[in-house]
């Protein structure tokens, strides 16, 4: 049957094979797209990045035409001023002191620039001496303490100055360049101040085309804005050193970035420039949305010729692989077949395919016809029906027609032999499709002998139930003669030892006086053997028991055990040695038989050590894997490990009976307890230096046994 079994799967796995077969050129086409695709990936990255940077350059050389251009226009206000200043008739006017005269010859600046929305002039100490227009509140005013006063007296050169708003009404936001005026022999005499609207100065930078929804802006050393086409230059001051590309420009160094300003929401693309002569700074500003809104067009139309192109490479590579798929397939079919028929014809097992409907047999391989006895050409003109006893026929044919064609079947029926024999025959029944018509593969396995030893078996089994009821019979037959053996033990041996016990008693007590001292002695002796004779009775009942009584197994707690044990030997022990309870796990079995193994092990360290000037007896234990192991240690007088194999037997002494009182069978007590509970019992000792007993007891089970 698992001949039958292996050889049904191989073909079925034979069979399905050339449906899902796989193809050595998928992993190459599979790697050729793969390389495609990371080409095209590595391409776009590349012309986005190109874009990308393309996009920054533009702003960035704007940002630096910019820059070239207001610092011309500073330049060339500060060469209007310093050719103003350089006038003879100007400067010996104000060597003379006679400053009102001097500014009527400056009255046609303001025409011929009319940016320059006022001229001041101002002695060595920044006092204003006279203003063109005339502006009567600011003459005698000194502003010494102004920015631009001091940054042309630093060095007494040239200076453009912060934007700041004039004292004088009408009250604008202005800045200042500011020359100082020298004598003929080059003393400074004072300082000619050009007075700059921020409104007028700065128009030109509307002209410059940042692209959609771009601007430039310009801000001073401190940051404040000296013009904005989206801010207010009038009015408060608006400072944007918190911006970065400002802060960065500010420092002296240019570059381009994209980020979102603070408070702001959306990035946008800033190119800063440094005005490195005059400690000013020009950001040139567009939303990156616009900036890079060209970018993306075109890396989206880049994305769509990429998706076109790799949707015609996957069509094409389809149709490809259908073409090749389809040749593959044709390939594996014929080859299929092949080893179909092989497999078929030279399986061990008889094997054939019949018809899903009529049952009409269509191959049938050479175990076939060995196995049944029917030729080939006698198969062939026959049906399933045909091979079953006359008493089946009508159950087959009925399980036939009930049965569903794409369900495998296994079942177990007699076969006819041509001879006429029937066969009990197990028959694995696999949907199949041959030739274009349903059928099915069938595989038969002759399992007449296995039955009939499998009905030895049963039989056997029986008969082996039959003895061992019989064997127990005898065995609870053995245990009752036992038990009354024992009660025979127990009540006629005890009968004639007590006697004997009482009437040496009686005769100790009535004749005393008489005997002289050796009788009494004798008689003693007699009381003493009598006593040790009942002990052994009683203690060879207590052996025999223990192997009978059934064990009532429960969670034990160990270290109160024991000290329960220790309190009832010490309360009738004259000498106490000196107890060392360690640490003792909880064991698992019969309270009351491990409580007498306790018993026997701890009596036996305090009779062994009680010879000793300072008896000590340790109690310990631990887990070791699936076990608990416990210890009792004295230092008493130890045994002969020589003797070790005697030392769990009845009877067995190690010790005379004049040294340590005893019996010799409390140990084989213990060690029959620990048996039962499926452990195990050792020691060790040495002679005169203490010895240790040691027994295991298995930890609970899974079921709750022992």
């Amino acid at each position: 049957m698992a001949e039958a079994e292996t050889i049904s799967t191989a073909m079925k796995r034979q069979l399905a094979s050339f449906p899902g077969a796989r193809w050595t050129y998928a992993g190459m086409i599979a790697l050729a797209f793969a390389a495609i695709v990371v080409a095209a990936v590595q391409s776009y990255r590349s012309i986005d990045s190109e874009l990308t940077e393309a996009v920054l350059s533009k702003n960035a050389a704007l940002a630096e035409l910019a820059t070239v251009t207001l610092s011309e226009k500073l330049d060339r206000l500060v060469d209007i001023g310093v050719s103003l200043a350089a006038r003879v008739r100007f400067r010996q006017l104000i060597s003379e002191g006679k400053w009102v005269e001097a500014s009527h010859i400056l009255a046609g600046v303001r025409t011929d620039f009319p940016f320059v929305d006022r001229i001041g002039l101002n002695d060595f100490e920044g006092t204003v001496r006279a203003v063109v227009p005339h502006v009567p509140e600011v003459i005698g005013r000194n502003f010494a303490d102004r920015d631009w006063y001091k940054g042309v007296s630093r060095e007494w050169k040239p200076y453009v100055s912060n934007v700041y708003r004039r004292a004088s009404a009408p009250l604008l936001n202005v800045f200042a360049v500011v020359v100082p005026i020298r004598s003929e022999e080059g003393k400074v005499l004072g300082a000619l101040l050009l007075q700059i609207r921020l409104d007028t100065l700065f128009e030109w930078t509307r002209d410059v085309d940042i692209g959609h929804e771009g601007y430039l802006y310009i801000v001073d050393q401190t940051g404040r804005v000296a013009y904005h086409p989206r801010l207010p230059l009038q009015g408060d001051f608006v400072e944007l050193s918190a911006v970065p590309a400002v802060r960065l420009a500010l420092e002296g160094r240019k570059g381009v970035e994209v980020a979102a300003a603070p408070g702001a929401s959306e990035e946008s693309v800033r190119a800063y420039e440094p005005v490195r002569k005059y400690g000013w700074a020009v950001v040139a500003e567009q939303p990156a949305v616009a900036a890079f809104e060209t970018k993306n067009l075109l890396l989206r139309r880049l994305l769509l010729a990429y998706s076109l192109t790799g949707l015609f490479c996957v069509a094409a590579v389809y149709l490809v692989s259908r073409i090749v798929i389809q040749y593959r397939r044709t390939k594996e079919l014929q080859e299929s077949e092949q080893r179909y028929r092989y497999l078929f014809e030279s399986n061990p097992v008889p094997m054939w395919i019949v018809d899903a409907s009529t049952q009409e047999f269509l191959v049938v391989n050479d175990e076939a016809v060995e196995a049944l006895g029917y030729t080939r050409a006698e198969f062939l003109a026959m049906t399933s029906f045909d091979l079953r006893a006359p008493e089946d026929r009508a159950m087959h044919e009925k399980a036939v027609r009930n049965l569903d064609p794409l369900v495998r079947v296994r079942r177990q029926a007699k076969l006819l032999r041509k001879d006429g024999v029937a066969r009990e025959m197990e028959i694995t029944a696999h949907p199949f499709v041959f030739e274009g018509r349903q059928a099915r593969l069938v595989l038969v396995n002759d399992i007449t002998d296995r039955l009939r030893a499998e009905d030895e078996i049963r039989k056997l089994n029986t008969e082996l139930e039959r003895r061992v009821m019989e064997r127990t019979s005898q065995l609870e037959a053995s245990n009752k003669e036992l038990e009354s053996f024992s009660y025979s033990v127990s009540h006629d041996l005890r009968s004639p030892l007590r006697a004997i016990d009482g009437f040496c008693r009686i005769l100790t007590e009535d004749c005393g006086d008489k005997l002289d001292d050796e009788g009494r002695r004798l008689l003693g002796v007699v009381r003493d053997n009598s006593r040790k004779m009942g002990q052994l009775i009683d203690d060879l009942l207590e052996f025999s028991r223990l192997g009978r009584k059934p064990l009532s197994a429960a969670v034990i707690h160990t270290k109160r055990l024991v000290e329960e044990v220790l309190g009832e030997i010490q309360a009738g022990s004259e000498r106490r040695p000196r107890f060392t309870l360690g640490a003792l796990p909880p064991a698992y079995g019969d309270a009351v038989l491990i409580k007498q193994a306790w018993v026997n092990l701890l009596d036996n360290a305090i009779k062994f050590s009680g010879k000793h000037e300072q008896p000590v007896i340790e109690v310990s234990g631990h887990e070791n894997g699936a076990e608990n192991v416990y210890c009792v240690k004295d230092n008493g007088a130890g045994f002969d490990m020589r003797y070790y194999d005697k030392l769990f037997g009845v009877f067995q002494r190690l010790h005379r009976t004049e040294e340590f009182k005893g019996t010799g069978v409390g140990l084989a007590i213990v060690q029959r307890v620990v048996a039962r509970h499926g452990g195990r019992v050792w020691a060790k000792a040495e002679v005169g230096k203490g010895a240790s007993f040691y027994f295991s007891l298995p930890k609970e089970n899974q079921d709750g046994q022992v």
